[in-house]
């Protein structure tokens, strides 16, 4: 009875903290609720450093801090992880309190104390941090965010201009890009807004830049024209070089970022290396991994309750899956009636592609998996990004054992490779960290990528003999992979819930 008191009070503070930070912020943050496990996701920007914060809440905050994670373009990424690590600790410290505003100012403490200029900057004191209009006087970060308007305003009045760094074009770009022979430009991509589609990326070499023309002609030709005006960002190996709207500009540093593209190209340099030097390495330990990497155990002690997957998130594949389970609903309607509780239904909204499972047996565990996902985050990137984004095709149907109908996932070996690579980084992390055994149980050597449609504990032969194998569900690029957890609900069937998701895009 007490823990439903003290939810229903956590939950209330939880609505009264939410109203008063939109009150506070504004524009600058995006609040979501009941999202999987958490309570509240939010998102709160800090345009004078270009920084998100992401922080997501689950029902016993305050009780338990926020997970933090931190969107920096202009940091590297180690500095992104002490980042994120110092905002955890000092949360730790505001348990039992609301606490979002203060882990923001703290955040923006952080870019302070580290002198990274903002993005703005006042002409007659020449610094990077917002100032008193009237006196000079450094503001707090928080009092900088509630006084932001104000400061705007009086600005207009007493004439002490606030302005932008003057930012170099994209034609500026464009001419440096042409002329730097360390840029690979298979490595460069172009956003843009197409006057029908929107906002567009392509590569950098499927232009024409030497014409300027106010339409775009890739709708009829291998070759792209377009406006130069109409161009966005630039981006090398997958990071921001160049953005109009928010500012950066790492070629020239026209606008005060700290990263330069010499750190672009080394970090990029530093990775094909690693790669390089990890392809020549003989594979002389899979004899010694494979217990652990390919259990085949499935139940007893190690059967495997997580599981490593890729959210297909895609709204073409989705629909097709839909519309495709209500056709079996309606012509198989025996196998599928409500009395057939041996029958599992995937939700549309939790499809996903396996790439392993695992065993993990206490908190810590999850933390420390969550803690080694982070910390493979780049490198898992990349290869998930170059030389072009992984694009993952599903057609047709099949099933195991008759009792698991799923949509097949057409080969691709780099899919086949990201699995293997994650298994293998996985396990270095465990042994250099020393992480507590996290067994990977459940997984067969053979990996057959797939979307599960039903399963059935028993076989159901006239569904896959009756149904053709020529129907296509979409394509759909690699934007993020997800700890789920596995559990079981009153009829014994599997349930997914996402605890944690791994940013890609």
């Amino acid at each position: 009875m007490a823990t439903k008191i003290e939810n229903k009070s956590n939950s209330a503070g939880q609505e009264e903290e939410m109203n008063l930070l939109r009150d506070h912020f504004k524009d600058n943050i995006r609040i979501l609720s009941s999202i999987g496990q958490f309570s509240y996701i939010l998102k709160i920007r800090a345009d004078q450093y270009d920084v998100s914060l992401t922080l997501q809440l689950d029902g016993s905050y305050p009780k338990k801090p926020p997970e933090i994670i931190i969107t920096a373009p202009r940091l590297t990424p180690d500095q992104i992880l002490l980042v994120q690590k110092l905002l955890q600790s000092y949360s730790e410290t505001l348990r039992n309190q609301p606490m979002i505003l203060s882990i923001y100012s703290r955040l923006l403490k952080w870019f302070d104390e580290n002198n990274i200029q903002a993005l703005t900057i006042n002409i007659n004191n020449n610094t990077s941090t917002p100032r008193s209009p009237t006196n000079g006087r450094l503001l707090s970060p928080t009092a900088s965010i509630n006084n932001h308007n104000k400061i705007s305003h009086n600005d207009e009045h007493n004439n002490e201009e606030i302005k932008k760094y003057s930012m170099k074009t994209a034609d500026d770009i464009i001419s440096y890009i042409e002329c730097d022979n360390r840029l690979d430009k298979h490595y460069i991509r172009v956003g843009y807004i197409d006057h029908i589609l929107g906002l567009q990326e392509k590569p950098f070499n499927d232009f024409d830049f030497k014409t300027d023309l106010s339409t775009i002609n890739d709708r009829h030709t291998n070759i792209l024209d377009i406006s130069k005006n109409r161009i966005q960002h630039f981006k090398y190996v997958n990071e921001i070089i160049w953005d109009k709207k928010s500012h950066i500009d790492l070629i020239f540093g026209s606008t005060g970022n700290q990263q330069t593209i010499d750190d672009i190209i080394k970090r990029h340099e530093n990775l094909i290396e690693t790669k390089s030097a990890q392809d020549e390495k003989p594979i002389d330990m899979d004899h010694n991994l494979s217990t652990k990497r390919y259990l085949t155990l499935t139940d007893g002690l190690y059967k495997p309750n997580y599981l490593i997957s890729i959210p297909i998130n895609d709204s073409s594949i989705i629909s097709h899956y839909i519309a495709y389970r209500e056709h079996l609903l309606s012509t198989y309607p025996s196998i599928f009636s409500s009395s057939s509780s041996h029958i599992l239904l995937i939700d549309p909204h939790h499809l996903h592609l396996t790439l392993l499972t695992l065993r993990l047996e206490s908190s810590l565990q999850i933390e420390q998996c969550i803690l080694a996902l982070k910390r493979i985050q780049e490198e898992i990137h990349y290869h998930c990004s170059y030389p072009e984004r992984i694009c993952l095709e599903f057609h047709g149907i099949d099933t195991f054992h008759s009792k698991t109908l799923f949509i097949k996932c057409q080969q691709n070996n780099r899919l086949d490779n990201l699995r293997t690579l994650t298994i293998e980084r996985l396990y270095e992390q465990q042994q250099k960290h020393k992480m507590n055994n996290i067994l990977f149980a459940g997984n067969y050597q053979e990996f057959i990528p797939h979307i599960i449609i039903f399963k059935s504990k028993r076989k159901f032969l006239s569904i896959h003999q009756n149904e053709t194998n020529d129907i296509y569900f979409g394509k759909q690029f690699i934007d993020a992979l997800q700890l789920s957890s596995i559990s079981t609900n009153e009829n014994e069937q599997q349930m997914y819930h996402c605890i944690f998701k791994l940013d890609l895009s």
